[in-house]
């Protein structure tokens, strides 16, 4: 997973300081319908987010089958494991979310270290370490206050 602050010019012109991306490779959980955690980032103390979108460039799949048909990713912290994104269907099923950003969030301040993560769900009979293509884009906007 990359995980990188956006330019000057892209943080103007969305109001996200940050892009993480994370892909089918990221994903190596290889028990069946078992769920698996990827950290985006880890907010310093004294920091906020105000807001997190996704954006899927490319559907998740086991290609070749049909029959692995769904995962869905939510986007959270220690506090509240989906504060950033209700679960969203990301894999290429006719029914994936290519972007969302979640309309009811209140930005969230961090007294302390605390990750941000990415949970990805899998299906019964088969596991996340199985897909072999998928690429989800997260955006971010944050501010560490002891900057400032």
């Amino acid at each position: 997973m990359k995980v990188y602050e956006l330019p000057a010019e892209t943080k103007a012109a969305t109001g996200f300081t940050h892009k993480a991306i994370i892909t089918h490779e990221d994903l190596t959980t290889s028990a069946d319908n078992t769920a698996q955690d990827v950290k985006i980032i880890t907010m310093p103390a004294k920091s906020v987010v105000t807001r997190v979108a996704l954006h899927l460039k490319t559907p998740f799949q086991k290609t070749g089958t049909t029959a692995y048909n769904t995962n869905a990713v939510i986007i959270g912290d220690s506090g509240d494991t989906d504060r950033w994104m209700t679960s969203t269907e990301v894999n290429v099923n006719g029914s994936e979310v290519l972007a969302k950003v979640q309309p009811s969030t209140i930005p969230a301040a961090y007294v302390t270290a605390t990750d941000i993560n990415a949970n990805f769900a899998s299906m019964a009979s088969y596991d996340l370490a199985e897909l072999d293509a998928g690429e989800l884009h997260v955006f971010f906007a944050k501010a560490e206050l002891a900057d400032y």
